[in-house]
């Protein structure tokens, strides 16, 4: 009798370490955490695995640093809301700042695929020569992926046989 308690005490500990392994990682759950529940202030736009501003053609030097998150005059933000089903999180999202616009997005929680699918307005810019908000609005409406947790979320986009990213940070 004794040497059944034993085991049956062996095996509960070995489940109770088990378990966890079973229930797994819900990427779905994860995926959420990253775009809602939060306002996301854009850095800069940049090469895929680089850190410093992509210099497109028509923006000047003065516009990129009006957009210096720390004496910049200009920023971009955006904040995403929404659902999960079926591992997609579909919702809708509102820029503000530099471009103001809204629409719908989605996101595949798995394959880490997004896009946006509709802009219900035409974008307004606060400044018509702010080149650097027209390619903010264009990474947006290209953007083919995603890649980041709840502190830096990237959204990449071909332009001109490269790909950009366009990186945020959480508004503090």
């Amino acid at each position: 009798m004794r040497r059944d308690t034993v085991k049956y005490i062996a095996l509960l500990f070995c489940l109770t370490l088990v378990i966890p392994f079973l229930s797994g990682c819900n990427d779905t759950d994860d995926v959420q955490k990253i775009f809602t529940g939060k306002t996301w202030k854009m850095t800069y736009i940049t090469k895929k695995n680089e850190h410093s501003w992509y210099k497109f053609t028509d923006v000047s030097e003065a516009i990129y640093k009006s957009y210096d998150p720390i004496n910049g005059t200009k920023a971009f933000k955006i904040a995403f809301t929404g659902s999960t089903e079926d591992n997609i999180i579909r919702g809708e999202f509102s820029g503000s700042g530099s471009v103001t616009f809204t629409g719908t997005w989605q996101a595949d929680g798995k394959s880490n695929e997004f896009r946006i699918t509709g802009i219900k307005n035409q974008p307004s810019y606060g400044d018509s020569k702010d080149t650097l908000a027209k390619h903010i609005v264009e990474g947006l409406e290209n953007a083919t992926s995603y890649e980041g947790d709840e502190r830096n979320l990237y959204l990449y986009f071909e332009y001109e046989k490269e790909t950009l990213c366009i990186a945020f940070t959480p508004e503090r």
